[in-house]
């Protein structure tokens, strides 16, 4: 878990230039101390608050009030006809209880019998950014409830405590990020990004869990330099033919989407996937964007769903949380219409998907369908922090958009029960997960011994030759 040392450092460092940068849509009004729709939990003597304080005085961290919640809407017709509705955010009061209370992200793949895994980035133990310690990344499990609420149960990782995912030193503003998980066979596939400075990818790294989610085992890093940065944040899906189709763009919400593809066995390796051109409809070395018209490309997610490549995008150029529905994956998407369910406005205004200040992300839950979507959308107030948070939409009418009609499309298919080997997925030998059951020293002693014990052999490498291909949690701590 990394301390309350890092959150300082946080604050003095480059993050401030970082933070301008991480939402690039400057909401109007985005620094005035503004109110949002819904309860302000934590306001008075409440148990969360009393938790909050408790917590606050035996951690030795600042204690403040939980940050602004919005709760459930009346649903909204938007331009282009899609009938949106705000179901409440991920985390309510009692996350307090599992050690996490500000979070963004939540990107999901199923674990079967009804339940995922929920994936989220920069969290905080305490009610708001900035507030506690600070874990990325980390996880739930979740579920729909009978009226369609994405509930949380528990962590991911074994224990009852929030704890991170992958185990790695932190230094300042070094921090993974999440890009997207996968449920394949029931083995679980995590890619995410490693960045020093939000927005400054060094390498991304690839991991898979045979244990549900608690542990994870490296299986492969890629540089910045693939595709000159192009192919750092991804989303991925499987399609009816066996491929795992990926679409990817740089972490800089100012680049067009491409399309790759590669079979399982090739996952560790990217110079194995395939690359598509819609120019010439063809798979190789060559590519070019399947979206290039009024697209800087944020998080993206996409999802097969009864036979149609739904696609979810945070688009920079527009300020919205796009969606577009195609029945084949491979073509020119430029020609897809786009129906926007979420989009940016002021601070200053009642918060709606007519005017979802801040927005990004945008992940589609487990168990939708075209005609009832479920997407999670975060949102990060920059200039107070008094709102940071995943929040649930529920999207209707995509059907009729599409000309879809919802009537013919076949039932959900029963996904894959996500393994729970004992013992799976132990620590690799590039670190990138230690056993949960270790304590927190525990670990920090184990990092430590496995680095002293790789330098001398590092010492003798060629320096520029070996540099790139080194973990970054190593990179790091050597300061190299």
């Amino acid at each position: 878990m990394h301390t309350s040392s890092r959150r300082r450092a946080l604050r003095s460092t480059t993050v401030a230039s970082a933070l301008a940068l991480s939402l690039t849509v400057a909401a109007p009004g985005a620094g005035a101390d503004e109110d949002t729709n819904g309860e302000v939990f934590g306001s008075g003597p409440d148990a969360s608050a009393e938790f909050s304080e408790q917590y606050a005085a035996e951690h030795g961290v600042e204690f403040h009030y939980q940050q602004n919640q919005v709760g459930t809407q009346d649903a909204v017709k938007m331009p282009g006809g899609a009938t949106v509705r705000v179901m409440g955010d991920i985390l309510g009061t009692w996350s307090q209880g599992v050690g996490m209370g500000a979070t963004d992200l939540g990107v999901m793949a199923p674990l079967g019998e009804g339940k995922f895994a929920m994936i989220f980035g920069d969290s905080f133990t305490g009610g708001t950014v900035f507030d506690g310690d600070w874990m990325s990344p980390t996880g739930l499990v979740g579920h729909l409830d009978e009226d369609g609420f994405v509930q949380v149960s528990s962590p991911l990782n074994d224990g009852n405590r929030v704890r991170p995912l992958i185990s790695y030193a932190p230094e300042k503003d070094f921090t993974l990020l999440p890009s997207d998980i996968i449920n394949i066979d029931g083995t679980l596939y995590m890619q995410g990004m490693w960045n020093r400075g939000l927005h400054n990818v060094s390498n991304t790294q690839i991991w898979k869990s045979d244990s549900r989610g608690k542990r994870w085992t490296s299986v492969g890093y890629t540089s910045h330099n693939y595709l000159n940065g192009l192919g750092d944040m991804i989303s991925w899906e499987q399609g009816p033919d066996g491929y795992i189709y990926v679409v990817m763009s740089s972490f800089e919400r100012k680049d067009n989407v491409y399309l790759s593809r590669f079979k399982i066995e090739d996952i560790g390796d990217r110079d194995k996937w395939e690359l598509f051109n819609p120019g010439s409809g063809e798979w190789g070395d060559y590519y070019a964007p399947i979206i290039d018209h009024r697209m800087q490309a944020g998080e993206m997610n996409l999802r097969y769903i009864q036979g149609y490549w739904v696609l979810v995008i945070f688009n920079n150029e527009t300020g919205a949380i796009e969606v577009r529905i195609s029945d084949e994956i491979a073509r020119n998407w430029n020609d897809v219409p786009v129906t926007t369910i979420a989009k940016n406005g002021s601070w200053a205004n009642p918060q709606s998907p007519r005017n979802w200040s801040q927005p990004y992300g945008g992940y589609i839950v487990p168990g939708s369908t075209i005609d009832n979507l479920d997407v999670v959308i975060s949102q990060w107030n920059t200039g107070t922090h008094k709102r940071y948070m995943a929040t649930q939409f529920n999207v209707r009418g995509l059907d009729e958009i599409y000309g879809i009609d919802a009537a013919s499309l076949p039932a959900l298919p029963e996904p894959p029960v996500a393994n729970d080997i004992p013992g799976a997925d132990g620590r690799s030998a590039s670190n990138s997960s230690l056993s949960s059951g270790m304590d927190e020293t525990t670990e920090k002693i184990v990092t430590i011994v496995g680095v002293l014990g790789g330098i001398a052999a590092i010492a003798a490498m060629s320096f520029p030759f070996w540099r790139d291909m080194l973990p970054p949690q190593l990179r790091q701590m050597l300061h190299i």
